[in-house]
């Protein structure tokens, strides 16, 4: 392959800058209850997270499509359908339509969104493809808090333009069809693929739907809770939520060092510190100390994603970490589904109003993780402090 140009890893980097376009909505979805008054809170939200589930389909059969038509073309393809489709609610007073526009803007989100990192490791080597890693990760908060930016902007002359900035995916469709590589097809050989996953990792696989779904609850809600509890407009809760995004990229430069310090214990970290800050979130009268506890909270919080990962990878053979890596994107994928109906049901059940039943139920959920991962850590850290002692009462002394 020819020496690699700017304009080539631009095209790569660019995919992971809008892998997570499906949530710019989040901040309308006060005006979309207006909107569609006769449909329930559950289906409203869905308009947010359908895109989720939508992509679940592409996401599986992405194998045998980049094995036909090649990556490029997958993704350009991808690309486009993401851009046209994610358009069409700005013009339509349909439900109907919406959502289904919605369903395909994650058929074209489920061809291109798998490829952010799988580009990097075909096209690049050593230190530049993991240092690219790293920039992949960020980049995907930073593409989100600047669209979330943006709809900040665009909601204060008309909610329905937010949808238009899906248009901005067609230009970086036009950078891919200009610079992107296609690599050379790669054949998986590994029978280590066919062993199965141990059950510890299942366990894993079922923390990070539970985790990814509390998020999903605190994201869902947040425009509802400012409007209620009078911290502000949908401006304000776009701008939150891109703000709490710029704290998730914060947190994944930073993960490394911290995990270096705490270890397991970065775990114990991120659930805390979320459970903290959803009380703050509750209890405050204050919009500002509820910006900067919704900020946070999505700062602490993603300490716990890279947690996740890097230990469900831990001394596992080449082909079972790929399939770890896609049970974890399915189970992340697939809590964005349940996050509607589950928060809503459970927001039925308190002493408040629907939206502060459901922060009281995470912030209850999230410490309860904490205190649990906490004691499975500390009864797996007795047998080696036990075994360390033993053999430095063995050992002579001078």
């Amino acid at each position: 392959m020819k020496s690699k140009t700017w304009l080539t890893t631009a095209s790569i980097l660019s995919i992971s800058l809008v892998g997570g376009v499906a949530t710019i909505i989040t901040g309308i979805l006060p005006q979309m209850e207006q909107e569609f008054a006769s449909v329930s809170t559950t289906m409203v939200e869905w308009l947010v997270t359908a895109a989720n589930i939508s992509a679940l389909v592409t996401l599986l059969l992405n194998p045998l499509l980049t094995k036909r038509f090649g990556i490029k073309k997958v993704v350009v393809v991808g690309l486009w359908a993401a851009a046209l489709t994610g358009t069409i609610p700005a013009f339509t007073h349909s439900y109907g339509l919406v959502l289904g526009s919605r369903l395909f803007l994650g058929l074209g989100l489920g061809l291109f969104s798998p490829h952010a990192i799988g580009l990097i490791a075909h096209t690049y080597h050593g230190e530049l493809r993991a240092r690219l890693l790293g920039y992949q990760t960020g980049l995907g908060a930073l593409g989100i808090a600047i669209f979330l930016a943006l709809a900040g902007l665009v909601v204060t002359v008309n909610w329905r333009g937010v949808f238009l900035l899906y248009l901005l995916l067609g230009g970086v469709a036009a950078l891919a069809m200009r610079a992107l590589p296609e690599p050379a097809t790669i054949q998986y050989t590994d029978k280590e693929e066919l062993h199965k996953l141990p059950f510890s990792r299942w366990l894993l696989v079922g923390l990070a739907f539970v985790t990814y779904l509390l998020i999903w609850g605190v994201q869902l809600k947040l425009p509802r809770l400012f409007i209620e509890h009078a911290f502000g407009n949908a401006e304000l809760a776009n701008w939150t939520l891109s703000a709490m995004n710029m704290g998730g990229l914060i947190a994944g430069l930073t993960f490394g060092r911290v995990h270096q310090h705490l270890h397991q214990y970065t775990l114990t970290l991120g659930y805390a510190g979320a459970a903290l800050s959803v009380v703050a979130l509750l209890t405050t009268k204050n919009p500002a100390v509820a910006v900067a506890a919704a900020v946070f909270f999505n700062f602490i919080y993603s300490y716990t994603g890279p947690y996740l990962v890097y230990r469900s990878q831990l001394d596992l053979p080449t082909g079972q970490i790929d399939a770890m890596s896609s049970w974890l994107t399915m189970a992340t994928i697939i809590s964005a589904f349940f996050a509607p109906p589950v928060w809503n049901l459970l927001g039925l059940i308190g002493p408040g109003a629907v939206t502060d039943n459901v922060l009281l139920w995470i912030a209850g959920v999230l410490g309860l993780i904490a205190i649990t991962v906490t004691v499975v850590f500390r009864r797996q850290a007795r047998p080696i402090l036990e075994t360390t002692m033993q053999d430095n009462r063995k050992r002579p002394h001078p």
